[in-house]
């Protein structure tokens, strides 16, 4: 079975987790931040998620649990990205509002989730309920993080036009 052993996808996930906690670090760091570069961790958060998500179907998990977790976590990010105060400069950069520190934790969990699910496939069939649960968490990650980035994005170009 191609989900229970560790294959090209699994890098690519590593990958893409990697680059969602870099892009979170960047955009923690930077004062202002442009309107596109605000979906870039959002981006590969949901890349990771879905790979998670090819897995779990492969293993003939119901789609439905992972669907709910990842509509929370947009729910809960788009709250999230409503409530938040928000600026927007001339050039129309977003400078970086106080208390963002919460999607660089959303970013490691996210790359927890796909650690488990690596050791999980390198483990094997044993691992499948972890893989599962990791499998949820990174969905309700990716949707914070996703939500979050919308909800900004349609706030800004709300003021834009």
């Amino acid at each position: 079975m191609l989900a229970q052993k560790l294959n090209l996808l699994h890098i690519v996930l590593l990958l893409s987790a990697a680059a969602c906690v870099y892009c979170v670090m960047w955009e923690n760091r930077q004062r202002t931040l442009a309107l596109r570069r605000h979906f870039r961790s959002a981006g590969f958060a949901i890349l990771a998620a879905l790979l998670l998500l090819f897995f779990q179907v492969g293993t003939k998990q119901p789609i439905w649990p992972f669907l709910a977790a990842l509509a929370l976590g947009l729910v809960a990010g788009g709250a999230s990205g409503v409530a938040l105060k928000l600026r927007v400069d001339r050039s129309w950069q977003i400078p970086r509002p106080a208390g963002t520190r919460h999607m660089i934790w959303m970013a490691v969990l996210l790359a927890a989730a796909a650690a488990v699910d690596i050791a999980g496939a390198a483990i094997g069939p044993e691992a499948k309920l972890w893989r599962f649960y990791a499998t949820l968490g990174a969905m309700a990650c990716s949707g914070v993080m996703f939500g979050r980035a919308i909800a900004v994005g349609v706030r800004v170009w709300r003021l834009i036009g």
